[in-house]
């Protein structure tokens, strides 16, 4: 659904706000049928992305929200004190769009509703995104999810730590991201308490997992053998001991005893021989070779 309304949307070079409706869904802003700005409660925004990761102080983001959030200049006043550089902005700005675009398609979206008067966030990719380089870099990132969910890996894992980090070198990112695995946190809830995009979180889970360094399940005992569920116990059954020098025709059924047998002599046990009268078989040892 998503995808094929930003290929419309953007062929009709349609402005405007795009509802996105699903879980939790979201808003994709667009001028002439460019994206300029993407938000779900499922990946951060700018806002989130410069302050949680400390590249911007609380203090002088409300600082600069109040002098140019009034007058829709955000973006100009974080350049204006020094906060970000004009290609900072757009870096930014498009990495959270990108990011928007990769959670809300990833959760699902049932519905699509169109909203042609709707504003233009504060802060904004310009020019913006291109409508079909945006979906084609949504599949990619929905393939990469799709070999993740193999691993276990999706929006909703809640990973907890592997074997001890220092096992397997990791980069600092990886070692921060690795503070937070807690096995309560899901790869949304790290990406909000760090302060990076969602896509890049579930990249980096990925790669822990392969490397053991993180995980979703108890640890399994390591054994040399397998461990196989115990077999349903029986009464033991008694075995006759077999005559010395007998070969595999020993280890035969006995045949069944005749009709006159002597009824003290309990069925299956083995017989004693009896002498040929005619009407039974004769049973013989094998000449030693």
């Amino acid at each position: 659904m998503l995808i094929s309304a930003l290929t419309r949307r953007g062929r009709q070079r349609f402005t405007g706000t795009l509802r996105m409706d699903g879980s939790p869904g979201g808003s994709v802003s667009m001028r002439d049928g460019l994206v300029v700005a993407a938000s779900t409660p499922a990946a951060p925004g700018p806002e989130p992305l410069l302050l949680r990761s400390g590249r911007i102080s609380e203090a002088d983001w409300t600082a600069a929200f109040t002098a140019g959030a009034p007058e829709g200049r955000l973006e100009r006043e974080l350049v204006v004190r020094g906060l970000l550089g004009d290609a900072g902005v757009q870096v930014i700005t498009r990495a959270a769009v990108a990011d928007a675009l990769f959670a809300m398609a990833l959760c699902g979206v049932r519905t699509c509703t169109a909203d042609p008067d709707d504003a233009v966030p504060l802060l904004a990719s310009d020019p913006g995104l291109d409508a079909e380089r945006a979906t084609r870099e949504i599949r990619r990132r929905l393939d990469l999810a799709q070999s993740w969910a193999v691993l276990g890996l999706t929006v909703r894992s809640r990973p907890r730590s592997g074997r001890p980090p220092g096992s397997v070198p990791v980069n600092a990112q990886r070692r921060e991201l690795l503070a937070k695995i807690n096995g309560r946190r899901t790869p949304r809830d790290i990406a909000f308490a760090l302060g990076r995009g969602l896509f890049p979180v579930m990249s980096d889970l990925a790669t822990l997992i392969a490397d053991g360094l993180a995980t979703f399940e108890p640890p399994l005992i390591e054994r040399t053998e397998a461990v196989l569920p115990p077999a349903p116990r029986s009464e033991p059954v008694a075995r006759t001991p077999e005559p010395p020098g007998e070969g595999i025709r020993s280890r035969t059924a006995a045949p069944p005893p005749p009709p006159n047998a002597p009824s003290g002599e309990p069925a299956g046990l083995p017989r004693r021989r009896h002498r040929s009268t005619g009407h039974e078989p004769r049973f013989q040892r094998k000449p030693p070779a």
